[in-house]
């Protein structure tokens, strides 16, 4: 009995496991696709959460002057 099955391949045989290159830039496209909205997302959110902590400090100082402007006025009555 001839065996039919060898480890080497033939010279018309084609590999199935092949990637071909773009592949590659394509998996890389797609990564960065979902990569760079979520980078984007999130750096929004940080400026956001900075730009309220800001308009507090802000109006907790205006209102530190507001009452003592209103003692002032009352002490000078």
């Amino acid at each position: 009995m001839q065996s039919n099955s060898s480890n080497q391949p033939t010279p018309n045989s084609q590999y199935i496991d092949y990637k071909m290159p773009t592949d590659s830039s394509v998996n890389i496209f797609i990564g960065y696709s979902i990569l760079i909205p979520m980078i984007v997302f999130v750096g929004f959110n940080i400026y956001k959460q900075y730009r309220t902590a800001v308009f507090c400090r802000q109006v907790a100082y205006l209102e530190k002057l507001w009452h003592l402007n209103i003692k002032k006025e009352l002490e000078e009555k």
